[in-house]
């Protein structure tokens, strides 16, 4: 299996307690940044225009991905 760099994708930082910090966004291959986790936290990709949103609910969270 090949070691290549996903085009898109999350990754949830935790805290030790388990208690989520934030989400880090990758889009087009590039790392975008980090939204809180806060419902209604947007990112947007410069590159494709997307727009990566956090929706809590009271046990999970969705990421929308809409184009702009």
């Amino acid at each position: 299996m090949e070691n290549q760099k996903a085009s898109s994708g999350y990754r949830v930082n935790q805290r030790n307690d388990g208690s989520l910090l934030g989400i880090e966004v990758i889009c087009c291959g590039k790392h975008l940044g980090e939204m809180r986790y806060k419902d209604g936290e947007v990112l947007s990709c410069p590159e494709c225009g997307i727009t990566h949103k956090v929706k809590i609910h009271h046990n999970h969270f969705h990421i929308d991905r809409d184009k702009e």
